[in-house]
């Protein structure tokens, strides 16, 4: 029993043909469409149909959504490039105009009979087929698996909103202000450097003594030269003996002034600071979860030479608080992954929350490895916190 469904919009017209199965078909007031026979897309102003089978229905679908998202939030969509025998694309060609463009299925006997077919939609007509597509999908009778898959966007597509020109007033700022600093020193003499100048004391002199009797001959045994009257303490405060030096800082101190305070974007503190769940149980379940949660969010194909390793903390809830790198190429292509768009940020510091440390492995062939990082534990042992 074929069964016909049409949805029609004043410039759309979009008609399902299907079989179901024959239990629930026969006698229901309403059967239920659950395979695709045929499907028929018109269009006003254009006197051939869009005809095609489930495939094509299917990219119709996936194909306009993405493209009606883009086009009201003002956001391109990366989208993989769609070929012959693949579906539906839509592009926009003017502001008002937005080309449809038809791969079909390639025929055995005639490949080369499978050309693309165009058409040039207005934004009322492109907006018509959403709202059939939207009726379709909220059909309950017919085909009740196909649904629509709308998945936020990463924020590394949003593209900044300010303009060139504001965003480069701080560099200019920035590049100016270090030309004249780096111009007023240039005009700063350098000091010159001078040997330091021995004190009075330093000074050896021979001063004769006067006779006390004033007989005009010199006493003999009050000739001679003095001896110094400088101290050895002195003569090393006055050449620069390392006694007399200026003390080193001590380390504490030149710690203290040369550490600064570094950001940590990727909560990589947390995982040495935080306690250990050791739960086995508990640590399979979160293995589970945090499986799920990377094989959903990526959706990119992998372009990176090797296998990139990451040790991921996760809470009790699932959150990720934090992970690190455990390989070069971890580091080189982290926007390829999603970890830092599931980072969770709190608004405080946990102090005792406890985590489960996990290796995490993006492969070159698209596959996510989530796996305990020491392991997984038994349930009479805890294991250790790394």
């Amino acid at each position: 029993m074929t069964i016909k469904r049409q949805y029609s919009l004043p410039n759309c017209k979009l008609i399902v043909e299907g079989v179901g199965e024959e239990n629930l078909t026969i006698g229901a007031p309403r059967p239920l469409l659950s395979m695709v026979v045929n499907v028929e897309c018109h269009f006003v102003g254009h006197e051939k149909p869009l005809v095609g089978g489930q495939t094509f229905l299917t990219s119709l679908v996936n194909a306009t959504t993405e493209y009606a998202q883009e086009y009201l939030s003002g956001i391109r969509h990366p989208t993989p490039s769609v070929g012959a025998s693949e579906g539906v694309k839509i592009q926009r060609v003017e502001p008002d105009t937005h080309r449809l463009v038809m791969y079909p299925e390639p025929i055995a006997e005639m490949p080369s009979a499978a050309e693309s077919i165009q058409v040039d939609l207005q934004t009322v007509q492109l907006f018509d087929l959403v709202e059939a597509i939207d009726q379709l999908c909220a059909d309950t009778q017919t085909l009740p698996d196909l649904s629509l898959k709308l998945n936020p966007l990463s924020r590394r597509y949003i593209v900044s909103q300010e303009p060139i020109t504001k965003r480069a007033v701080p560099a200019a700022i920035g590049a100016s202000g270090l030309a004249v600093a780096a111009a007023l020193l240039f005009m700063i003499p350098v000091p010159e450097v001078r040997r330091p100048e021995p004190t009075q004391g330093e000074a050896t002199q021979e001063s004769p003594i006067a006779s006390p009797a004033g007989a005009g001959s010199p006493d003999p045994t009050a000739t001679g030269s003095p001896e110094p009257t400088s101290s050895p303490e002195a003569v090393g405060a006055t050449t620069g003996s390392p006694d007399a030096s200026s003390p080193e800082p001590s380390p504490e101190a030149a710690e203290t002034g040369g550490e600064t305070a570094a950001a940590d974007p990727t909560g990589a503190s947390v995982l040495d600071a935080a306690p250990a769940i050791t739960d086995a149980d508990q640590i399979s379940d979160l293995t589970g979860n945090l499986r799920d949660q990377l094989d959903e969010a990526w959706r990119n194909n992998p372009d990176f030479p090797e296998d990139l390793v990451y040790r991921v903390g996760v809470a009790a809830n699932g959150d990720i608080l934090g992970f690190d790198y455990e390989n070069d190429a971890a580091v080189q292509y982290r926007d390829q992954v999603p970890l830092l768009d599931l980072l969770y940020n709190p608004t405080d510091t946990p102090t005792d929350e406890p985590i489960a440390d996990f290796r995490v492995v993006f492969t070159t062939g698209g596959r996510v490895e989530v796996s305990p990082w020491n392991g997984r534990p038994n349930a009479e042992s805890p294991t250790p916190s790394p």
